[in-house]
């Protein structure tokens, strides 16, 4: 039909796999700041020849020169058009930020991710906690989706988190404003001693809203899934 897959990956570039060219991706653009861990601003992109050659025959102007890809491929053309001023501090911080990711080495840093959140779910189910992704293929290794539990208030306990343990978690957006969190575990962030940490701030708060936690549900159910995740590893070797 002609049609161009374009795939989003900010929340996702360097944490999770991903094979462009086999996978016959046109366009696939991300973020800096998530997965990547460099500032915010730059968003890298990669754009295949069927996907440039649409561009160049489009039959009307892009309205904005923000968003025209076509001036960008000409900056390397023959014409050599005017290039605006990059940020050079923010490229040197990319750069800075995937010497480390090539440093980790990308299979070790998705197994980290995916280690990472399995722990995390299991302490959160551990608690009594759900959600909202059900089916575990489904769900992303970088952000995990909680439902809000029944007589919770959401905002008095993301406000909670922040003022006592300097955490901050979103909440939900559009039709599920209210009814989830959702916990980041990107790039240099997801480590043991966060989700750890995480768990047990989000136990106390719940429980001084009234919800009903069995002490220690959630680290304890965590450190069960980080020994499951060591002893399949052993396993595999």
């Amino acid at each position: 039909l002609g049609a161009l897959l374009v795939v989003d990956t900010v929340a996702s570039l360097a944490a999770v796999p991903l094979d462009v060219d086999r996978e016959r991706v046109d366009v696939c653009f991300s973020g800096s700041q998530k997965a990547i861990s460099a500032p915010p601003g730059m968003s890298p992109i990669t754009v295949s020849p069927a996907a440039e050659e649409a561009f160049r025959k489009r039959k009307t102007k892009v309205q904005s020169w923000y968003f025209d890809l076509t001036t960008a491929m000409n900056y390397w053309g023959k014409d050599r058009l005017y290039h605006h001023t990059p940020p050079v501090s923010l490229i040197f911080a990319l750069r800075e930020a995937m010497r480390l990711v090539v440093e980790e080495g990308l299979e070790t840093r998705w197994e980290r991710h995916r280690v990472n959140q399995l722990a995390l779910i299991a302490g959160l189910e551990a608690m009594g906690l759900k959600l909202l992704v059900e089916k575990p293929s489904d769900r992303l290794p970088t952000v995990t989706a909680v439902m809000i539990p029944s007589g919770v208030d959401d905002e008095k306990l993301r406000n909670q988190l922040l003022d006592e343990f300097n955490i901050e978690i979103a909440g939900g957006f559009g039709p599920i404003k209210g009814k989830i969190w959702r916990v980041g575990l990107m790039g240099y962030s997801s480590q043991k001693p966060n989700v750890l940490l995480f768990l047990a701030a989000l136990e106390k708060c719940l429980i001084d809203q009234g919800f009903r936690v069995s002490s220690g549900a959630g680290v304890g159910g965590a450190v069960q899934g980080y020994t499951h995740a060591e002893t399949a590893a052993a396993v595999s070797r």
